[in-house]
Order: structure tokens, then C-alpha cells, then sequence
């Protein structure tokens, strides 16, 4: 049980500790790594408290369980000397906890799925209807509407909406650019990670991890759409695009600029940098190994505190 324990802790300070580090550095190597690295932490945590659980109610001692057993002689005695009436309580609480997680889950991401069905079947039976379609990699709607917007919705195939008024407030090339940015998104399945974060958001919002993933993720999928479109047309077509769009448009109909002033200046900030695209290695190296060195430092932190307490608790 006091591995199940250590797991559980393990869990919850990489929760509490990872969405300041991973903040701490979003610039610090390519958007789409450090998107990676929020959802390796995000598969972490799920992965750790599973495990606490099945440690707990598994019958006897788990393999796992006996070769943690050899190398820690506290953990081992605390384990063989615990009463039964303090073990099993807390292996059925475990397990209702994990069922009831379990079920918030399905139930948030039942709702979200079918949300989302809604919104393509929206576009599919609605805005086809009266839209202009122009077959590309992936078909565009034109829409007869003077604001400048365009967006992107998945699924199979997945479909970019823009309106005439993007094409006649853009150039050419900033035109392309935003095509560009919107072929990204689908490419890269943005839509699926920001819904993966959405739904853990939605059903465990008291998780720090889980709480700010989902805006964090989107911001980082926009970079990295953004360095997608810079390097298909250009860095001055897509920074005039953006530039343009937000300007134009307000936030609450621009997809673009969705995520508020701050992020569209983030944004231009990393475009118009000499090395935005090109983040250095030593910093990529880091970012790739953040989710690694987070897990080593705290599961070292997490055995040594609940050696610490099985050795204070033993006889």
C-alpha cells in the first residue's frame, strides 16, 4: 500500500509542479515540442494515479510492488506490519475514486464529442449550402462576408472556412499564409490535442495540469501553425495576415485573434524574431527532456518521503 501511496504523491506534486515549469518555458524550443511536453506530463499523471490504484487493490504484492520491496527496507517492513483493517479501507476507497473519475471522464468527453459532431454537421449541411467551394489539399468554403476570417474545422475530410472580406484585406501571399495556417491546424491534429486538454480540463478541473493545459496547448498550436505558414509563403506574409486579421476583426468572430491581445502579440513577437523558428539545440534538448527530468526529480522526492514516514510509523 505505501507504494500505492508514493504513486499517488508522485502524481499529485507532478500536477501542482508541472504547468509552472512547462510556462516557465514556452518559447524555450519549437511550439510543437513543447505541446508535446504538456501532454507526455498530462499522460503522466493519468498513468501514475492508474497505477497507485491497481497497486492498491491488486491482490497480494504486485511484481512491480516486489522489486520496489528489495530495495527499500522501510518501505518493506511498513508494508508487512500494517494492519488489514488500514489497508483495505483505503484500496476501496482508491477504487471508487478511479471508477467515479473514470465515468466523469467518459461523460465529458461523450459531451464534448458530440458538441463537436454538431459543429461539423453544421458546416456539412448548413454553411456548404451556401458557400463557395474551391477544391485545395483541403477544400475552403468562401463565405460572402466583409469581415476577415478564416478557420479551420476537423474530421474527415477537414474543411477551412473564409470569407471574401479575408480575401479582398489581404495580399496574395498573406492570403496564402493564412490557408497555409489553417492546413497546419488539420495536418498536425491541433483540434485533437486541444480536445484531449479540454475534456481532462472539463472533468478534473481542480488539477492544476489538467486546468491550464488547455490554453496553454492552444497557444502553442497556434505558434506552430503559425512557423508552418511562415515557412511555406513567409515571415512578413504571415506577420501583415495577422497583423491585419486582429486589427480588423473583433475577438469574439476572429479566429485568429481568439485568444486575446496578449497571444496575437505573442505571436507577432516570435514571427518577427530572427530565430523563432529556429530555437537553439541546447534549448530543444531541454524542452524534450523536461517531462523525464520533472517525473526522476519528484519520484525521487515521493520514495523519500514516504520512506521518511513508513520508517517514523514503524514499530
Amino acid at each position: 500500500m505505501i507504494v500505492a501511496f508514493g504513486l499517488g504523491l508522485f502524481a499529485a506534486l507532478l500536477s501542482v509542479v508541472a504547468p509552472r515549469v512547462l510556462r516557465s518555458m514556452m518559447l524555450a524550443a519549437s511550439p510543437r515540442v513543447m505541446a508535446a511536453a504538456w501532454l507526455t506530463c498530462i499522460t503522466a499523471v493519468v498513468f501514475l494515479a492508474g497505477c497507485a490504484v491497481l497497486v492498491s487493490v491488486w491482490p497480494g504484492h504486485a511484481s512491480v510492488v516486489e522489486t520496489v520491496e528489495t530495495t527499500m527496507v522501510c518501505l518493506t517492513a511498513f508494508l508487512h506490519t500494517a494492519p488489514a483493517w488500514s489497508i483495505n479501507p483505503c484500496a476501496v476507497l482508491g477504487a471508487v475514486v478511479a471508477a467515479a473519475v473514470t465515468g466523469r471522464l467518459a461523460v465529458t468527453a461523450r459531451r464534448l464529442s458530440r458538441a463537436g459532431a454538431r459543429i461539423r454537421a453544421y458546416h456539412r449541411d448548413v454553411i456548404a449550402v451556401v458557400a463557395r467551394i474551391t477544391e485545395d489539399v483541403v477544400p475552403v468554403m468562401w463565405l460572402d462576408h466583409p469581415l476577415p476570417l478564416a478557420y479551420s474545422v476537423d474530421g474527415r475530410p477537414g474543411i477551412i472556412v473564409a470569407t471574401d472580406g479575408l480575401a479582398r484585406s489581404l495580399t496574395e501571399p498573406q492570403r496564402r499564409a493564412v490557408l497555409a495556417h489553417e492546413h497546419a491546424h488539420l495536418r498536425g491534429h491541433h483540434h485533437l490535442m486541444i480536445r484531449i486538454c479540454a475534456v481532462m480540463a472539463a472533468a478534473l478541473p481542480w488539477i492544476p495540469l489538467f486546468a491550464a493545459a488547455p490554453r496553454a496547448v492552444a497557444t502553442l498550436v497556434e505558434l506552430d501553425a503559425d512557423e508552418i505558414a511562415a515557412t511555406a509563403t513567409s515571415r512578413p506574409a504571415m506577420c501583415g495576415a495577422l497583423r491585419a486579421v486582429s486589427e480588423s476583426a473583433s475577438t469574439e468572430h476572429s479566429g485568429l485573434a481568439s485568444f486575446g491581445n496578449e497571444v496575437v502579440a505573442l505571436r507577432l513577437r516570435r514571427l518577427e524574431s530572427a530565430s523563432g523558428s529556429t530555437p537553439q539545440r541546447f534549448s530543444a534538448v531541454v524542452a524534450l527532456c523536461l517531462p523525464a527530468t520533472l517525473a526522476a526529480g519528484i519520484a525521487a522526492a515521493s520514495i523519500a518521503g514516504m520512506g521518511g514516514i513508513a520508517c517514523l510509523l514503524l514499530p
